[in-house]
């Protein structure tokens, strides 16, 4: 038995796909720097948008593609990938099993998810067979019931999932397990953090319009928004600090804690974004865990029960609370707050949460002593 991922490559270029647009990249990369550390080997695949291509291009670009798959051998599929078309990714998923191969999609982010599109959520039946008509819903649909097997963000996306597939009557692989906090490679080598050093926040201020109402007896470092003309500018509670590379970012973190928050409003949590966080674990908490940050989160979010398990930081029903609790931490309390991150932290920039969950799942589908 083999093991692989599928790596696409669009530009003749040095460049890794995605770098620019947030930490898809560097999640992407990070991922595949991780399964080599446990044996998986690389196929490569240039991505292009061609609907026309003729069956007889497609069926031997697949041969060419996956020519080297055996009887029992892993291909993983980082999801979503690049936008090539449904023909060419049945293609891809037909082929692999053709050659006798186990399919594995890992689950970075689904997009509908992030669109706000969670079904059966709230909705009524015709709501629902609307939403099922949109193109990114479909693309879901139709292809991840099809893998083998299965890696999600958290166990709360495993158990929605299942829901959202049973509406068109699909079922997720029973081969499905989660990875709970992503992983984030870097080496780290600053200081030990302390207290009274500020709240760091990764994101731009108009993607987080709470900013507005928090409040001004914190000081909170702004990490991708240095725009003089935002009203936040003039608030000397607040430094606005440019976007940097995703490489760069674990060593210019400087506070005492990192916020991972999405909401719309103050100081409830709400809008599409904090509904995706209740499934999706967030790459920026694996930066301030791989950068020894203690961290804040949503007490309803994803990844909550890890942080709260592990004392990795402050776990809020709201920013209302944020400022009494911040307060409420002395010395003694963040010295074992950056201890218990210091614990966690290491497995964090090896990948520990990825390289277990897959082997899991490798489990899952060759021993039958783990059914």
């Amino acid at each position: 038995m083999a093991n692989y991922f599928l790596h696409f490559n669009g530009s003749n270029e040095p460049s890794y796909p995605f770098w620019g647009e947030g930490f898809m990249g560097k999640q992407a990369l990070d991922h595949e720097y991780f399964l080599r550390e446990i044996g998986f080997r690389q196929i490569d695949a240039f991505f292009y948008r061609w609907p026309e291509e003729p069956k007889d291009s497609l069926n031997a670009r697949m041969d060419g593609i996956l020519g080297g798959l055996k009887i029992n051998d892993c291909l993983l599929i980082q999801w979503p990938l690049p936008d090539m078309g449904e023909r060419w990714l049945q293609k891809l998923i037909k082929k692999t099993h053709e050659f006798g191969a186990k399919l594995i999609f890992l689950i970075n982010g689904l997009t509908s998810w992030s669109d706000g599109l969670i079904l059966p959520g709230k909705r009524n039946q015709g709501e629902i067979q609307k939403a099922l008509r949109n193109p990114k819903v479909q693309l879901e649909m139709l292809f991840l019931h099809q893998a083998d097997a299965v890696i999600t963000s958290s166990l709360q996306m495993v158990e929605q999932l299942k829901k959202e597939l049973a509406l068109t009557g699909q079922q997720l692989s029973p081969c499905t397990t989660y990875l709970g906090p992503d992983g984030y490679r870097t080496r780290y080598f600053q200081n030990r953090r302390d207290l009274n050093k500020g709240i760091d926040f990764i994101n731009s201020l108009p993607g987080a319009p709470f900013f507005s109402q928090l409040p001004e007896d914190l000081h909170f470092n702004v990490y991708g928004d240095q725009s003089q003309n935002h009203l936040l500018s003039q608030r000397q509670n607040i430094t606005l600090l440019p976007w940097s590379d995703p490489e760069a970012m674990p060593q210019l973190l400087k506070g005492t804690y990192g916020l991972v928050w999405a909401s719309q409003q103050y100081p409830n949590v709400a809008g599409v974004c904090s509904e995706y966080e209740e499934y999706q674990t967030s790459v920026t908490l694996a930066l301030h865990l791989a950068a020894n940050e203690p961290v804040i989160v949503w007490s309803q979010s994803a990844i909550a029960d890890f942080v709260r398990k592990n004392g990795l930081g402050l776990v809020i029903d709201s920013l209302e609370q944020l400022a009494q609790q911040v307060a409420t931490i002395t010395d003694s309390d963040y010295n074992d707050m950056i201890n218990n991150v210091e614990r966690i932290s290491p497995l964090i920039r090896e990948g520990f949460y990825l390289k277990r969950a897959m082997l899991n799942v490798i489990a899952m589908l060759y021993d039958r002593t783990s059914d």
